[in-house]
């Protein structure tokens, strides 16, 4: 009888073994699908097949907590709740990876992710030592460019430029899909570190790279802060390549509108309006984007009510996006409530504070409150639309002159306030205010 159960019993022993394998396989499988989306910026993916390593690996540790795959399977675990911010869950499961690690280039593997964690929980030092003990001895593989890619960033925060630069290179060179989170890191220290020359070949890499087009708002945020030590010009400069980027369409338009706008702050206004029309040509969010922006510029600038038709003739072969439908929504509420004001003044008053709040057009909104304010010059609100007007205004001379027009107004509720005395009576004419307005919004 115990010769023929012995057999059986081998075959489910390896039956066993290829099930608990096959977990393991399989975790690491979704690890790299996982680390697939988050360097596309497919967060919420990410996060998913974060979450199947987890279940997976977990599941093949307990099947065999001591066996051949115990700290594959602990070391996903580890990486997984890493990549999630879960640190503390990540450092308990890398240590203990650690200590049943059956050879030496898993253990040098291992360490080096226990320094992202370090780095991760605010331990730099700690950080520094696990990632020098791994460097030391791998060979290959992607944990030594994660290994080069810690530690140039650790040693770039602590100063040391010269090893820092030369880790981020090295990080990129062993394993490409790290080339893009090197470049970003090299851009962000070196408008740190007041390295233009280094801030431009980063850009360059960027836009060379496909996959950068996905972390776009990243790229913006850094170019904006560059933007603020070395001027928007130079940072427009340092995007001169956007159009021919390595990227799909839509990322392409949207860097070119955020060099328009880095143009635009810089005073070539000509050569935004001319880099945002040419985007504007084009289909999609980028080219919906631009409009947007030309719209929104010539808002800014609007002096006269018939520019509105120039702004709506913009926004229109867009008109369906959200925002720009209610650009245009605004617009119309403008223009019907200015009619409205040949017959009910305070409706003046209302198309301000929209081309004020929603249009975002300060010239147009001060023509208006003066509209009103020259309409109604007896009106306790007279002395609000002055003040607003003044709010709106550019021009010192202008508002020199608007403060001489509040003269007769002096003893107003809302000079009073404005001044900061006792102002008796503004509240209620601040609600009477907001009631008359509301009923003109909705005749």
């Amino acid at each position: 009888m115990k010769s023929r159960r012995t057999p059986l019993f081998g075959v489910l022993v390896l039956l066993s073994g290829c099930v608990y394998y096959n977990s393991i396989y399989n975790a690491e499988q979704s690890y790299g699908e996982a680390e697939a989306h988050r360097r596309a910026g497919r967060d919420s993916l990410a996060a998913a097949r974060y979450q199947d390593v987890i279940r997976k690996a977990a599941d093949g540790y307990r099947r065999d907590p001591v066996g051949e795959w115990a700290a594959d399977a602990l070391f996903l675990l580890g990486k997984a709740r890493l990549r999630l911010g879960e640190t503390h869950a990540a450092e308990a499961a890398l240590e203990s990876a650690f200590a049943v690690a059956h050879d030496s280039e898993s253990e040098l593997a291992i360490l080096v992710f226990r320094g992202v964690a370090a780095a991760r929980a605010g331990n730099p030092e700690a950080a520094l030592s696990f990632a020098n003990r791994g460097l030391g001895g791998l060979t290959r593989g992607p944990a030594l460019a994660e290994g080069h890619l810690l530690r140039g960033r650790l040693l770039l925060a602590d100063g040391q430029t010269d090893a820092g630069w030369w880790d981020l290179d090295r990080a990129g060179q062993i394993d490409g899909r790290l080339r893009m989170e090197a470049s970003f890191e090299r851009l962000k220290w070196a408008v740190f570190y007041d390295e233009r020359g280094r801030a431009q070949e980063a850009v360059t890499r960027l836009m060379t790279s496909p996959e950068a087009g996905t972390r776009l708002d990243s790229l913006v945020v850094l170019t904006t802060t560059a933007a603020a030590r070395w001027g928007p010009a130079a940072v427009a400069a340092m995007l001169s390549g956007a159009d021919s980027a390595a990227w799909g369409r839509t990322e392409r338009a949207r860097i070119r509108v955020a060099r328009a706008v880095l143009l635009d702050e810089a005073g070539d206004a000509a050569g935004a309006e001319t880099t945002a029309r040419d985007v504007a040509r084009g289909i999609g969010e980028g080219a919906a984007e631009a409009r947007l922006w030309l719209a929104r510029s010539r808002l800014a600038r609007s002096r006269d009510l018939s520019e509105l038709d120039a702004v709506r003739s913009i926004l229109l072969p867009e008109g369906e996006q959200p925002q720009i439908q209610t650009l245009l929504i605004a617009i119309g509420e403008v223009d019907r409530l200015v009619d409205l004001g040949l017959d009910e003044p305070l409706a003046f008053f209302a198309a301000a504070e929209v081309a004020r709040d929603e249009l975002v057009a300060p010239m147009l909104a001060r023509g208006f409150f003066l509209a009103f304010a020259s309409a109604q010059p007896q009106q306790p609100w007279a002395a609000k639309a002055l003040l607003a007007a003044i709010g709106v205004s550019p021009d010192e001379g202008d508002r020199a002159w608007l403060r001489g027009r509040l003269e007769v107004h002096r003893d107003s509720p809302y000079v009073l306030a404005a001044r900061g005395d006792a102002a008796p009576g503004f509240e209620a004419l601040e609600e009477d205010l907001a009631l008359r307005l509301r009923e003109v919004r909705i005749r």
